[in-house]
């Protein structure tokens, strides 16, 4: 009986236990749920404090790029107004500098105007000095005496062949003064005066020390007034009368440089050419040498220089 009894109380008590063992599983289960719900709010919390936290910063570089960007304008306009200030600063000075340099130009142009005024009075008074100088040396002159009659009444002369000597120069002239003279002219660039000293040079003292250099000067001068074909005739002289005086090479070559000036290229050529042929090391070869490139790099028409023996 007791033992049916046991086993009555069993059969009630294992249902009961199992019903309480399911309760206590949905418990536990409610109770991880809710664990589960809290962990889910806290990380929206920690998310939501995060995005928070991160729009504080966003907005916080946004003022600062805003803030850098009107401090930038700022400067912008800072430096802008500096440099109109010193540009305005720095014009003023430099108008003022260009009025001078501008009143500096003109005053220099009138000295110019006026150095060339005074240059062309000294050359007038300096032409009046030789006309003068000619006028004395031509009174100081003493007169030439007539030629004794000659027989059967031909006239007596030189021989055929020789030169005629040469004038007896005036009185008080001599060949050292008289280069001297000429020479301190040309080197002044009084040539007007030069030339009349050198060509009485060459007309009293033809074959004096100094008569090639005097030549070869009348060339220069006549390079100096551009007027190259007289310039070459007088460089021809020098290569005539005085073909081994230390003044020919210097000649031959200035011969060849003024028929280069004066558009006659060939004969430009075959002058520089017999040049560099009879003098080779001279200081002016390479000069030479280079007219010559020059001159077969340019193509124009050879022009054939017409001298006044020709016309």
């Amino acid at each position: 009986m007791r033992f049916f009894r046991l086993a009555a109380f069993s059969a009630l008590l294992i249902p009961f236990c199992a019903q309480a063992q399911k309760r206590e599983d949905f418990l536990s289960i409610q109770r991880d749920v809710a664990q589960l719900q809290d962990q889910v709010k806290e990380m929206q919390t920690s998310q939501d404090q995060k995005l928070a936290t991160l729009e504080g910063l966003l907005k916080q570089a946004l003022d600062e790029s805003g803030k850098v960007s009107a401090a930038m304008a700022t400067l912008q306009r800072s430096v802008a107004d500096r440099l109109n200030e010193q540009s305005n600063k720095v014009e003023a000075p430099i108008a003022v500098l260009g009025t001078k340099v501008d009143q500096s130009a003109d005053e220099l142009r009138s000295l110019r105007e006026n150095m060339a005024t005074l240059s062309t009075r000294f050359g007038n008074l300096d032409n009046k000095l030789a006309d003068i100088s000619s006028a004395i040396r031509t009174l100081s002159t003493p007169a030439v005496a007539p030629p004794p009659p000659a027989g059967n009444g031909a006239q007596a002369g030189p021989p055929s062949g020789v030169p005629p000597p040469p004038p007896a120069a005036p009185a008080g002239v001599s060949a050292e003064s008289l280069w001297q003279n000429a020479f301190r002219d040309y080197s002044s660039g009084r040539d007007e005066l030069a030339m009349m000293e050198f060509s009485d040079y060459l007309k009293y003292f033809p074959q004096a020390e100094n008569a090639a250099s005097a030549q070869y000067y009348i060339g220069q001068i006549y390079d100096r007034a551009k007027q190259y074909d007289d310039a070459v005739q007088a460089f021809d002289a020098v290569l005539e009368r005085y073909p081994d005086n230390p003044k020919t090479p210097d000649a031959l070559y200035y011969k060849g440089a003024d028929l280069m000036k004066g558009a006659h290229r060939a004969e430009a050529a075959d002058q520089f050419r017999d040049f560099l042929a009879r003098y080779p090391t001279h200081s002016l070869a390479r000069n030479a040498q280079a007219h010559l490139k020059e001159l077969a790099g340019s193509t124009p028409p050879a022009v054939r220089r017409t001298t006044k023996k020709q016309q």
